[in-house]
């Protein structure tokens, strides 16, 4: 199979991915494909079409699209040689024009003009990446002082009686869900449906590539789910893709001891790169999180058909004050509302 033997294919050029983002909207994907004079594949690119929102904010794209892949965080061509990559991009445009849509590729590959021919790059918000070693105890977090920080914080959940497993069934991730809906709401950001995440435990986590790592608190005979995080590996990559927690709960460092689970399960197995996810010019505080950690900045880049929208700086400063106010707002829906109103963006993007 070509995606399961290149090396830089991810989780998300996976059947598994596409299969979760079709069942999510009943949409289909389109995989162009390039093959050699012997018919061997060269190249493969992923693509859905998107119905699209008339908004741009900054450059990002929101209108009608034919991305690779939207509501996913980079895909692009996987190719094996830079004529491969030249034609799949150039098939795309031209599928693209035919059905009148913009063209949207997400990647870290850096393309050259040459390459990307009738496509505008941008550089896109850094993702943070943790290279993993072989042997745990080669493992280390960042700097002597976060790694005493992340061992405070290890110890206290444990002192709390937190403790982590893997979920065992789906009925766990349905219980999970309430905690990744007030991590979104207290992020200001729409949720996924509750469909993406039965999708990705049907096609992915029944594979091994989906793994929802839950973190408890036994009380007296009882047991109550504090927090958990859904990680996506494939190849030499675990993405670092959902997480939840209650508000309050936040004091209780569960986040950091799940965390600690994963990396250091991930010592050992072919993983290389824990990849923590990208990080917004206005979330400073997540970028000390991820660097907290030993996560360094990687660069991606977005391709886009035409011109990617611009903005004047008297449309800037009157998107940031209206972007405050919606996220005042935001923070105080109930969880039900914001996830209808997520799956709403979410069936349009």
């Amino acid at each position: 199979m070509f995606v399961a033997s290149h090396p830089k294919a991810s989780i998300y050029h996976h059947p598994g991915w596409l299969n979760s983002l079709t069942a999510e909207y009943d949409t289909g994907s389109v995989v162009l494909g390039c093959e050699n004079g012997i018919q061997q594949l060269e190249g493969v690119l992923p693509l859905f079409s998107t119905r699209g929102i008339p908004l741009n904010v900054g450059v990002q794209q929101t209108g009608r699209r034919l991305s690779s892949l939207p509501r996913t965080p980079l895909a692009g061509p996987l190719f094996t040689s830079d004529r491969a990559a030249k034609l799949l991009l150039r098939a795309a445009g031209d599928r693209a024009r035919m059905e009148s849509l913009q063209l949207q590729i997400k990647t870290g590959d850096y393309f050259s003009p040459a390459m990307c021919e009738g496509l505008v790059t941008t550089d896109w918000r850094p993702t943070y990446v943790l290279e993993v070693p072989q042997r745990r105890e080669d493992l280390r977090f960042g700097d002597a002082r976060n790694r005493h920080n992340i061992k405070w914080a290890v110890k206290k959940a444990e002192q709390n009686g937190i403790s982590v497993r893997t979920a065992e069934n789906e009925s766990e991730l349905i219980a999970w869900y309430p905690l990744y809906l007030q991590v979104m709401r207290r992020n200001c950001v729409p949720p996924r449906s509750p469909r993406l995440f039965a999708a990705m435990w049907r096609y992915l986590a029944s594979q091994g590539l989906m793994r929802l790592l839950i973190a408890e608190q036994k009380q007296g005979m009882r047991t109550r789910l504090v927090s958990g995080s859904i990680f996506l590996t494939f190849g030499e990559t675990t993405f670092y893709a959902f997480t939840g927690i209650a508000d309050r709960d936040l004091s209780s460092h569960a986040n950091d001891l799940v965390l600690w689970r994963a990396i250091n399960d991930a010592c050992g197995t072919s993983v290389r790169r824990f990849d923590f996810g990208e990080v917004t010019e206005d979330h400073p505080e997540l970028a000390r999180f991820k660097t907290k950690w030993g996560a360094l900045p990687e660069k991606q880049y977005r391709y886009y058909s035409g011109e990617p929208s611009t903005e004047h700086e008297h449309s800037s400063v009157w998107r940031n004050n209206a972007m405050k106010l919606i996220s005042r707002i935001w923070q105080r829906l109930p969880l039900g509302m914001t996830q209808q109103i997520g799956d709403l963006v979410y069936s349009r993007l």
